[in-house]
């Protein structure tokens, strides 16, 4: 039994830009976030909730601007 079936139409391109922006996003974030609490012993953001959703936001958003540009070169 298959979960998971394949959607020929996602753009492929678009979901790499969007992966590696949230990656992106998401090591900054974090990379800011422990440098703020080494240097003041407190997190800048103490929520992993808004982190999460953060990226995930900036993930769909930005699968749709590339979707919109890819369609819009063609």
């Amino acid at each position: 039994m298959m979960f998971f079936k394949k959607d020929e139409r996602i753009n492929k391109k678009s979901v790499d830009a969007a992966i590696l922006s949230t990656f992106i996003f998401w090591g900054m974030t974090l990379l800011i976030n422990a440098l703020f609490e080494v240097t003041t012993n407190k997190p800048l953001i103490s929520s992993s909730f808004v982190m999460l959703s953060a990226g995930l936001l900036i993930f769909y958003s930005t699968e749709q601007i590339a979707n919109y540009l890819h369609k819009r070169k063609e």
